[in-house]
């Protein structure tokens, strides 16, 4: 299965964009800024990968969902639930749709658990998951 973050806009508090799943649009995302995000230290991931992903249980989060490995420079990235900027600390969060405000992802739990039933069912096939971060072009 493989995972596609493309991102389409960005301001200076975040980075929105669509996830496909395997060439289709699953939801959205909303990752941190670039340059100074909110929770300083955490910005979004560099375009790049495919990385390898598993699902594990986040002891921060408190529940499994997508763990990102070998993201150069950066440990504990996780595609997760969340809906502004001050959510996430480096990580990306989906939502079914932007807005209605900027940097904004909105009925986040909805999209992560729909996301959450492709990818137990490609694990429980033993399907490789893989995700990979786009900027414009």
């Amino acid at each position: 299965m493989r995972i596609d973050v493309w991102r389409k806009y960005e301001t200076n508090k975040s980075i929105t964009g669509e996830i496909h799943v395997d060439d289709q649009e699953e939801c959205f995302s909303l990752e941190p800024a670039r340059q100074n995000p909110v929770n300083p230290g955490h910005p979004c991931v560099a375009a790049g990968g495919p990385y390898k992903v598993i699902l594990t249980h986040s002891p921060h989060l408190g529940y499994i969902c997508p763990e990102v490995l070998d993201v150069p420079n950066r440990t504990d990235i996780r595609v997760h639930k969340g809906n502004e900027p001050k959510n996430t600390l480096g990580c990306t969060l989906i939502g079914s749709s932007i807005g209605p405000q900027k940097d904004w992802v909105s009925n986040s739990t909805e999209a992560f658990n729909k996301l959450m039933i492709l990818l137990n069912g490609a694990a429980e096939k033993a399907e490789p998951i893989t995700i990979t971060w786009h900027d414009p072009v």
